[in-house]
């Protein structure tokens, strides 16, 4: 059976991606900087390996057995003042765990390696039509300190790697921004913040289904190409928000916010990306054949809400 090797596995994402591959009876082999992590996904069946991409250890020695790569790893930034100075030191890991990663793969043994990125990378889309993965502008939010990493893909494509780029748009779920941003706050009937002014296009995709695209485009993607991640109704925010007002059958108050105080509480970095389009085609994805398990947001926001109030019945 072919082995896939996943960096960032306890992530977000990753811990969706590690429930999909046991229901699809995928052999994964997970890296993990935390040896508890690393019981506990061993006592799934799992294999895992204690380790650090930025240090040497074992995980050099066994990506070289892997037929498969996806790297969902990052540093961490959630949670905190995303400051110019915080994003470059998060740029410069974010391309030295690229770069050393790539540098270890043995190039007779491996068939697909998934690199995820986001769509943040490709820039302001517009509001006027969803774009594709030919599209390119300025980089925004989080875009300039992961484009050094995106960008020296292109050096190993060279020499023969063969890597699936994927751009995974605003990925919503019960683990995520989701809660803190809207889920929390108006079952708790607090205020919704929003940018004055902004009502940027915005391009969910659900983690599960996430998760289940980078499982399906190991084997299905054309490699060396890439895929954007989104479901197939892109909304204004606005819309997105209403939906889970519409599950949680609450009306929420919004407080508009400048500009200036959203920089000043959150960041120059996150502001930026909240104002940014993200309106984008998930058609050469659909084209490969993967199918949606929530195509779109009406659809998945009610599993999440559910999933959300059952932790917190649980809990109390």
């Amino acid at each position: 059976m072919d082995k896939v090797f996943v960096t960032g596995g306890t992530g977000y994402v990753g811990k969706t991606l590690i429930q999909e591959a046991i229901k699809q009876n995928i052999e994964l082999i997970v890296l993990t900087r935390s040896a508890a992590k690393a019981k506990q996904l061993e006592e799934k069946g799992l294999k895992a390996v204690v380790g650090d991409l930025l240090k040497d250890g074992e995980w050099q020695k066994v990506i070289q057995q892997c037929q498969y790569i996806i790297h969902l790893a990052a540093p961490p930034t959630w949670g905190k003042k995303v400051t110019k100075k915080v994003a470059s030191a998060y740029s410069d890991g974010h391309y030295a765990m690229t770069v050393r990663l790539l540098e270890h793969i043995n190039p007779t043994v491996i068939k697909n390696i998934i690199y995820v990125a986001g769509t943040s990378y490709l820039g302001d889309s517009g509001a006027d039509r969803a774009k594709d993965e030919t599209y390119r502008s300025t980089p925004k939010g989080w875009g300039p300190y992961i484009a050094p990493s995106v960008n020296v893909l292109d050096k190993y494509k060279k020499t023969g790697l063969p890597i699936t780029t994927v751009f995974p748009a605003q990925i919503y779920g019960a683990d995520s921004w989701t809660v803190q941003l809207f889920i929390e706050p108006l079952h708790n009937n607090k205020p919704i913040y929003s940018l004055k002014g902004n009502e940027p296009m915005f391009s969910p995709i659900h983690v599960e289904d996430c998760a289940r695209a980078c499982l399906h485009l190991m084997k299905h993607a054309a490699t060396g190409e890439s895929y954007i991640l989104c479901d197939t109704n892109p909304m204004p925010s606005e819309s997105f928000k209403n939906i889970i007002e519409q599950e949680l059958r609450v009306t929420g108050k919004v407080v508009k916010i400048p500009a200036w105080l959203c920089r000043l509480v959150i960041g120059p970095v996150l502001t930026e990306y909240a104002t940014a389009h993200t309106y984008f085609s998930n058609a050469k994805l659909l084209a490969t054949g993967f199918e949606f398990r929530y195509p779109n947001a009406k659809q998945g926001i009610p599993h999440v809400v559910k999933q959300w109030l059952e932790r917190l019945r649980t809990t109390n």
